[in-house]
Order: structure tokens, then C-alpha cells, then sequence
């Protein structure tokens, strides 16, 4: 393959059940539907098929405390990090005022084309490291590091060498998208990839 090349990788579990549970933050209508607009400026110009989920799935993962993938007893595990998890998470957040997700680019990796973000709280990179700190991670995974607080906006549906002409042009589209979090959530994740949730606790951010 030449170098001026992307190598894609296949989703195999888009719309496939599974079980996860997630810290997430809250995001509003109008953030989904800038989301939804660039979605369909990536459509428009990528030359292979893509998965595009509807907006009720378009998502931040802060944190998988219960990731999708591994073979283990996820009820069990989640049973026995459950309510240490919530009091972590309503800990950070109390006094915390609503915070701000600021997208500014787009990312193509060899799984996926994600807007990612920053924002100037740290509360999100305090709920990562407290979770890295204080939770145990499941049996044979190690805790996960983030660098990056991102949205997933497509994923592929085949693998394909994609020209680097084209990923630059997609990482080139202007994206400027400003999503308030007012709750930061638990959810349970049962299709992937987020296209069903169930919300288990909603931690309001409500400091001044």
C-alpha cells in the first residue's frame, strides 16, 4: 500500500447488542444537530460507505466503566463497582457549574472520523483520573489513559485504502460547535454504539 494511504478498518458491531456502562455528559438538541450537519459534509465527500448514526446516539464517552469489548461478567463487575462509581462521579461534580464542549476539528483515524474537543473546566480530566485512581478495572483489561475528549461521527462499513488527499480534506472542514453539559450521566449501554441507552443516575452541574 502506497504511504499516501489510509488503511480502514471495518466496523464489525455497528447496531449489534452488547452491554457497557458509560460516564457520559448531557448533550442538547442543537449540539446533536450541529453534529447531524457535519455528518452529512463527511457523507457528502468520503468515498467509501460509512455508518452515520441518528442523533439520539451521537455521544462523549468521559469514561467506559464497563467497556463493550471482553469476555467477562459485566453485571457482576458493574454490581460491584456501581455505587463507588456514582459517588466518585456526584463527588467531582458537586459546586461544579455547567461546562462547555468546544469541537474545532475533525479527526480521521484508521476506525473512525471524530470532532474533538476541549474544555475548561478539567472536570472531565478529573473524573478520567479519579476513575484511573480509584476504580479497579475489569478482570484482564488495564485502565484505559485518554488523551483526547472526542465524539465519534462515522465509522466504516468496509475496509478500504483511503488517499491521504481525501482525509485531509475531511479534516479540513470547519467545525465549530460549542455543546453545554449541564448533567453528567451513568448509562447503560445495550446497542451499539449507543444507538440504546438506559440512564442510570443524572449528576446536575449547577455551581456558579
Amino acid at each position: 500500500m502506497s504511504a499516501a494511504m489510509l488503511q480502514t478498518i471495518a466496523d464489525d458491531i455497528w447496531g449489534k447488542p452488547c452491554l457497557a456502562y458509560h460516564v457520559q455528559p448531557s448533550l442538547e438538541p442543537e449540539a446533536r444537530e450541529a453534529f447531524a450537519e457535519v455528518q452529512r459534509s463527511i457523507a457528502e465527500r468520503w468515498p467509501e460507505p460509512l455508518n452515520i448514526g441518528p442523533r439520539h446516539g451521537l455521544h462523549v464517552t468521559i469514561y467506559p466503566l464497563v467497556p463493550v469489548k471482553g469476555a467477562f461478567d459485566k453485571d457482576a463487575y458493574w454490581q460491584g463497582i456501581a455505587r463507588q462509581s456514582q459517588n466518585l462521579v456526584e463527588d467531582l461534580c458537586a459546586d461544579q457549574p455547567t461546562l462547555e464542549l468546544r469541537f474545532s476539528r475533525l479527526k480521521v483515524t484508521d476506525t473512525a472520523i471524530i470532532a474533538t474537543a476541549t474544555e475548561e473546566t478539567g472536570l472531565i480530566d478529573a473524573i478520567r483520573s479519579r476513575i484511573v485512581s480509584d476504580i479497579p478495572p475489569p478482570p484482564g483489561h488495564k485502565p484505559i489513559i485518554y488523551d483526547l475528549i472526542h465524539s465519534t461521527l462515522a465509522r466504516y462499513r468496509t475496509g478500504a485504502s483511503i488517499p491521504d488527499e481525501v482525509v485531509r480534506r475531511i479534516e479540513s472542514l470547519p467545525v465549530s460547535i460549542t455543546a453545554p453539559v449541564r448533567q453528567i450521566r451513568l448509562v447503560r449501554e445495550t446497542l451499539f454504539p449507543c444507538l440504546t441507552t438506559d440512564e442510570i443516575a443524572s449528576i446536575p452541574l449547577t455551581g456558579g
